[in-house]
C-alpha cells in the first residue's frame, strides 16, 4: 500500500487568517517586559567619541546581544520544554537591547524612517557577521580621541577594506564617530564576498542565517500559544529554499498576511456602501470607513512584516515603503472626506439652506482647512518613506506657480467668491441690479454667482466681476420708490388740476403701504404737448410682487380720480404752422 506524499503547506481558511493576524497583533502588544540578565545595564549607550571606542562597543554589544539570544534559544532546544519560560523570554528581550545599543553605531541617517528600525537590526547583523571573518588590527593602533584631535582627516578606515567611520557633521548626532550610510550601503556585497570565509575565535556562527530565514519572529509573538520549537526546528530544506532571499514560509506568510488585510478593507468597504444608502446624516460619515479601514490596516501590516515575519532586504524595502505610502494617501483621503462630513454636519446642524452664502463659506473653509492638512499630511508622509521634504516642497511651490500662472482668472474668482461670502453684499434669494442684469440670485459657489432674471433666464456671472462692479441690493431696499409723470391737456382747468393733485395727496396719505412723511405730488411743468403732474412715492412692501400689486391699487384709484374730476390725459401732439408767404408763392408758381 503505497503512502501519500506529506504534504508541506496547508491552505489558510479566512478564519484562520483573521485569527493569526489578531494573535500577532495582540501578543506584538502584551509582550513582557525585559530583565536583565547581565552585570553590564541593558541601557548603557554605546561610546563613539572615536573610531575606536565605536568598533569596540559595536563588538561588545553585538557579541552580547548573540551570547545571550542564541545561547538562550538553543539552551531551550537542547532542554524537553515546550513553551519558552518567561526567563528566557526575558532573557531573549535584554539581547534585542544589546543589540540595539550596538546599532547606535551605524549612521542611518540617509535611510528612509519608516524603515530605518528592521534596516539596522538586519545591518548590525552582516556588519558583525563580516568583521567576524575580516582580520582587525590591534585594538591600541586605531584612532582614540585625542587622536582623531590631532588628526586631520575625522575618518578610519579598517585595513584592507572599504568599511570606514567617519566623524558625523551635522544631524543631533554631530560629533559621533559612526559607520558611514556609504558603508551601510555597501554591506550585502561586502557580505557576499567574505561569507565563504572561515569565522574567527568568539565569533557569532550563523547569526545572519537564522536571523534572515528562520521564523524566529513568528515563534516569539506566538510563544504563549504555538511552542517555538515546533517553528525554529522547521527542516532546513524548508527554510533555506528561498525566492529573492526570502524563504518559501515567509511569501507563504506575506500572501497569508495581505489577504487578511484585503478581506477586511473589502467588508469595510461593503459596510460603507451599506451604511452610505441610509438616508440619514449619520449615513453620510459611512464614507470616512473606506479611508479609515486603510489607515488601520497598512501600519498594521508593515509591523507584522517587520516584527513577526521579519522580512528582509529589498522585498523589505519596497513592501513597507509602499504600505506607508498607501497609508499616508489613506490619511490624506479620510482627512479630505471628514472636512466635507464636519460641514455637512454643521451645515445640518445650523439649519441654514445647503445653497445659502453661510453655507458655502462654511465648506469653503474647512475644504481650505483640509487642503493644507493633507498638504502637511504628504509632506511629513513624503519625508517618512525617504524622499526629502525640501524636495516636495520645493516641487508644490513650482507646481503652484504654474498652476497660478495658469489659472489666474480662476483664482481671482475664488477670492471673489470668499469676499463676496464674508461681506455678504447679497444673499440666496436676494433681487440684485448689477449694470444690465437684474433678477433673484440663486446661487453663490466657489467660482459664479448664477442669477435668475426677469425672463426666467439664469446668467452666471464671475465673482471677480462682481466684486469690481456696483451691486444694487433690491431686496435690502426699507421702502420702493415709484416715480411717474401724469401729462394733463392744456385745456385743463386750473381749479380741476388743484383738485385732482388734493385728490391724489388723499389717496396716498389714506393706503396703508405709503410712506407718509414723504410723497409729493405737485404741478410739475409745462411740458411740450402737456401739463405734467409729478406723482413721487414709496411703497413698504416686503417683495416685488407685493410692491406690484399695491402700484397697482394706487394707479387705478387714480385713473377713477381723473374720471370723477373730469380730468383727461394728453397724448402726444404736434401743432404744423403753414407760413402764408410761402403759400402765396407756391401759388403763383
Amino acid at each position: 500500500m503505497m503512502r501519500k506524499p506529506q504534504q508541506l503547506f496547508f491552505i489558510p481558511k479566512p478564519r484562520f487568517i483573521v485569527t493569526f493576524i489578531t494573535l500577532c497583533v495582540l501578543q506584538l502588544w502584551v509582550m513582557p517586559a525585559s530583565a536583565s540578565v547581565d552585570n553590564t545595564p541593558p541601557l548603557k549607550p554605546i561610546d563613539t567619541s572615536s573610531p575606536r571606542a565605536t568598533l569596540q562597543g559595536f563588538l561588545e554589544f553585538m557579541g552580547k546581544s548573540y551570547e545571550i539570544g542564541i545561547g538562550t534559544v538553543e539552551s531551550y532546544l537542547a532542554s524537553n520544554n515546550l513553551y519558552l519560560s518567561p526567563e528566557e523570554i526575558a532573557t531573549i528581550k535584554t539581547a534585542f537591547h544589546y543589540q540595539e545599543a550596538g546599532q547606535r553605531a551605524l549612521d542611518v541617517s540617509e535611510l528612509p524612517p519608516v524603515i530605518v528600525k528592521e534596516s539596522s537590526r538586519r545591518l548590525s547583523v552582516k556588519l558583525k557577521e563580516v568583521l567576524d571573518r575580516i582580520e582587525l588590527p590591534p585594538i591600541e593602533s586605531i584612532p582614540d580621541a585625542d587622536m582623531m584631535a590631532k588628526s586631520e582627516f575625522k575618518y578610519w578606515t579598517i585595513p584592507n577594506s572599504e568599511i570606514r567611520i567617519q566623524r558625523v557633521e551635522k544631524g543631533p548626532r554631530t560629533g559621533e564617530y559612526l559607520f558611514t550610510p556609504a558603508t551601510l550601503d555597501r554591506l550585502p556585497g561586502f557580505y557576499a564576498k567574505v561569507k565563504h570565509l572561515p569565522y574567527k575565535s568568539g565569533a557569532s556562527v550563523g547569526w545572519d542565517d537564522f536571523s534572515t530565514y528562520s521564523p524566529g519572529g513568528v515563534a516569539l509573538t506566538l510563544h504563549n500559544i504555538v511552542p517555538s520549537r515546533w517553528l525554529i526546528d522547521f527542516p532546513k530544506y524548508r527554510v533555506r529554499t528561498t525566492f529573492l532571499d526570502q524563504p518559501v514560509w515567509r511569501w507563504f506568510a506575506i500572501m497569508v498576511v495581505l489577504g487578511a488585510g484585503l478581506v477586511f478593507v473589502r467588508l469595510c468597504f461593503r459596510l460603507s456602501r451599506y451604511w452610505a444608502s441610509k438616508e440619514t446624516l449619520s449615513g453620510q460619515w459611512a464614507n470616512l470607513i473606506r479611508p479609515f479601514s486603510l489607515v488601520i490596516v497598512t501600519p498594521v501590516i508593515a509591523l507584522i512584516f517587520a516584527e513577526v515575519l521579519r522580512v528582509s532586504g529589498d522585498v523589505y524595502q519596497v513592501l513597507t515603503l509602499s504600505l506607508w505610502g498607501l497609508f499616508y494617501l489613506a490619511l490624506t483621503w479620510t482627512v479630505w472626506v471628514a472636512g466635507g462630513m464636519i460641514a455637512t454636519s454643521v451645515i445640518a446642524q445650523e439649519n441654514l439652506l445647503p445653497s445659502s452664502i453661510d453655507s458655502q463659506l462654511i465648506r469653503l473653509m474647512l475644504r481650505l482647512l483640509t487642503f493644507i492638512t493633507s498638504i502637511a499630511i504628504l509632506v511629513v508622509g513624503a519625508d517618512h518613506i525617504g524622499l526629502p521634504a525640501y524636495s516636495v516642497l520645493a516641487g508644490l511651490g513650482v507646481g503652484g506657480l504654474a498652476v497660478a500662472l495658469a489659472a489666474q482668472q480662476t483664482i481671482a474668482n475664488l477670492i471673489g467668491s470668499l469676499i463676496i461670502m464674508i461681506e455678504k453684499p447679497f444673499t440666496v434669494g436676494d433681487s440684485i441690479k448689477l449694470k444690465e442684469t437684474e433678477g433673484v440670485v440663486e446661487n453663490v459657489g466657489f467660482r459664479s454667482t448664477r442669477i435668475r432674471t426677469l425672463h426666467n433666464s439664469l446668467v452666471s456671472i464671475p465673482s471677480s466681476q462682481i466684486v469690481n462692479s456696483t451691486v444694487d441690493n433690491l431686496a435690502l431696499r426699507e421702502y420702493r420708490q415709484v416715480k411717474m409723470d401724469l401729462d394733463l391737456t392744456y385745456d385743463t382747468p386750473v381749479e380741476k388740476i388743484e383738485t385732482f393733485i388734493e385728490g391724489i395727496k388723499q389717496i396716498l396719505a389714506a393706503h396703508p403701504d405709503t410712506r407718509k412723511d414723504n410723497y409729493h405730488v405737485f404741478f410739475y411743468e409745462f411740458g411740450s404737448h402737456s401739463l405734467d403732474v409729478l406723482v413721487n412715492f414709496f411703497l413698504k412692501v416686503p417683495d416685488r410682487e407685493a410692491e406690484l400689486t399695491e402700484r397697482q391699487r394706487i394707479l387705478l384709484a387714480i385713473l377713477r380720480l381723473a374720471e370723477v374730476s373730469g380730468v383727461q390725459f394728453a397724448f402726444p401732439t404736434q401743432t404744423l404752422h403753414i407760413d402764408a408767404v410761402m403759400e402765396e408763392k407756391h401759388l403763383s408758381t
